[in-house]
């Protein structure tokens, strides 16, 4: 529920300007409300207002987090380019203080349609990940382009996991259109903290091919019902660190301008 502070509003319009669904129109009474079943909660409203004057929900403005500092762009620029796949761990745990902390700060990557529709499942522990392992490469054995995976696997090796003590994956039900990139998104978003907390990921790709091609790799993994593991990290300390930073491909652009441009 979106209520306005008669006390406190300007009238200003910005509500009104950065509202996505419409729901926020300036009136010569001032800001009225409606179409509110369109809202999407995405909370621009509350953000952007500098009276706080409206609140969502019943959650008052005075109680959000203010917007704190940002990294420079080279802050940011070393993080993107610095940032490496690992696949040598340690065999320490990882805290699970470090990874809630991790994931409850992204919750706050953006999701199609602001659905928040993202959940989480951490597999722990070399047993855990070991029989979700065995499905993947149960599924893998007969594929003449994996069969190296299972000669591996079966010498003890661990080519789905590299030796993680953790896998972590963003699940959604799969029924929209953009679950798997608001999946996606998320991974991304966990990747990329990862190196500020002392520890590495890589993507889980084999068991997040696995899990779309066979439900009982799903059913190994423990999936909750009716959610589908959608992109996923394997997640340690590494056991290696990288000292330079190696080129990439030069930048691709292609550049379509209007004639007013």
């Amino acid at each position: 529920m979106i209520r306005i502070d008669p006390n406190r509003c300007v009238l200003c319009g910005m509500c009104a300007k950065v509202c996505a669904s419409r729901c926020l129109h300036i009136t010569d009474n001032g800001i009225a409300v409606r179409h509110e079943e369109r809202c999407i909660q995405c909370g621009h409203c509350t953000a952007v207002c500098p009276q706080a004057a409206l609140s969502l929900n019943g959650i008052q403005p005075d109680t959000l987090k203010p917007t704190g500092t940002l990294p420079d762009i080279n802050e940011l620029d070393a993080l993107i380019r610095s940032r490496r796949s690992i696949r040598l761990f340690k065999e320490d745990a990882v805290p699970e203080e470090l990874l809630l902390h991790a994931l409850d700060t992204v919750r706050y990557a953006p999701t199609g349609k602001n659905l928040e529709n993202v959940q989480w499942l951490i597999i722990e522990g070399r047993d855990a990940l070991r029989r979700v392992a065995d499905a993947v490469i149960d599924l893998f054995r007969t594929d003449g382009r994996t069969a190296a995976l299972a000669v591996s696997h079966d010498r003890g090796e661990d080519p789905i996991f590299r030796g993680a003590p953790c896998a972590v994956f963003a699940c959604a039900e799969g029924t929209y259109a953009l679950d798997i990139v608001n999946c996606s998104i998320a991974v991304t978003t966990l990747d990329l903290m990862l190196p500020v907390l002392g520890l590495g990921g890589c993507w889980a790709g084999f068991a997040m091919r696995a899990a779309a091609m066979d439900d009982k790799v799903c059913e190994a993994m423990n999936v909750e019902k009716g959610l589908r593991p959608l992109a996923g990290l394997m997640i340690g300390r590494p056991a290696v660190h990288y000292k330079r930073i190696p080129e990439r491909r030069a930048l691709r652009i292609r550049t379509v301008k209007g004639e007013n441009a």
